[in-house]
């Protein structure tokens, strides 16, 4: 599903500035990946990496068996449709949108097409993730766990083969977090969700009972992480930052 091979990372294209160095990583079918590591260790530049949104600096990515700084803009655009990321804090979900155009935005922007023309399915998918209550709302208007729900939805519009969660849990409380877990561990899901799934985040406890595969960025380093050790080492709590009020 993806290799990083010799893989060095950046922070920004601009500075250059290196976050993780020589990287191999390979990830199979159906695993379960949790990605740990302090605040500003590179977390959120090694999704972008493995999802094929920017090069990195040395190494190669190979993203479902192809290298996207090779592919032609068509072809790496299908390459990204397999390939969903979501951001966490929100989403990053377009501010002028409702949260029920967000979630259509996928089938309305590859079908070239209107949002009446997709609204059947936009209501099941709505349904799924419990988002009828605030479809008709902007981004502002609901909480920043609404959010990052309406966005999970839209990166599962079209069926990814694989799914990139950066840190999905920060800033939720308790009742949103357990949603989350409980979607990505369901056998059958309100919505079908890729089996490939990794998720990075700055606490990995509450990962350890979902995770198969664990590693941890340390000093610019790749370090695989036993589950047996996030057992025994105290938790470091789910949020670096309290939400915005």
């Amino acid at each position: 599903m993806l290799e990083l091979l010799d893989c060095t990372v950046t922070a920004e294209e601009e500075d250059g500035r290196v976050c993780l160095r020589d990287v191999r990583w390979t990830v199979a079918p159906g695993e379960r990946w949790v990605i740990s590591g302090p605040p500003g260790s590179g977390k959120t530049r090694l999704l972008e990496t493995a999802a094929g949104l920017r090069a990195p600096l040395a190494g190669r990515v190979r993203l479902l068996g192809r290298d996207p700084g090779t592919l032609s803009a068509r072809e790496a655009a299908a390459l990204r449709c397999q390939a969903a990321l979501v951001y966490g804090r929100g989403g990053r979900l377009l501010s002028h949108l409702t949260l029920a155009q967000n979630v259509a935005l996928p089938w309305c922007y590859h079908r070239n097409c209107p949002l009446e023309a997709v609204a059947e399915e936009t209501a099941r998918l709505l349904a799924a993730f419990e988002l009828e209550p605030q479809a008709a709302r902007l981004p502002a208007q609901v909480s920043p766990a609404w959010q990052q729900r309406a966005a999970l939805a839209r990166a599962l519009a079209l069926r990814p083969t694989v799914l990139f969660l950066d840190h999905p849990l920060e800033w939720l409380n308790a009742e949103h977090a357990a949603w989350w877990l409980n979607f990505l561990a369901a056998a059958d899901p309100p919505w079908p969700c890729p089996s490939t799934v990794i998720v990075t985040t700055d606490d990995p406890h509450p990962w350890v009972n979902w995770g198969r595969q664990f590693a941890v960025i340390r000093d610019t380093h790749w370090v695989p992480l036993p589950p047996e050790q996030l057992r025994q080492s105290p938790p470091a709590g789910l949020a670096a930052a309290p939400p915005p009020t």
